[in-house]
């Protein structure tokens, strides 16, 4: 991970970008099936919230986690999915 926070900031970006476009060709090629409303667009902001916090987990874990769990159920309101069929 680099130091500089605009070094941080591009080097997210473009993990982010590289993820969304193999997502996105996957799905192209049929290999990922969406539902309940998602769309490829939605693997952009999905990715890079995922990314910042593999950021603050590789610094402070535990903070990681308790953020994590709020965002956890924004995303399951927001694009709810079947837990039992």
């Amino acid at each position: 991970m680099p130091t500089a926070r605009n070094a941080k900031i591009t080097y997210i970006a473009v993990w982010v970008i590289f993820y969304t476009i193999i997502e996105a060709l996957f799905a192209h090629k049929g290999m990922y099936v969406y539902g309940e409303g998602w769309n490829s667009w939605h693997n952009i902001w999905l990715n890079g919230s995922l990314f910042m916090f593999l950021l603050i987990h590789y610094r402070r874990p535990a903070l990681a986690i308790i953020l994590l769990l709020p965002a956890a159920v924004i995303f399951y309101i927001l694009f709810p999915v079947p837990l039992i069929e």
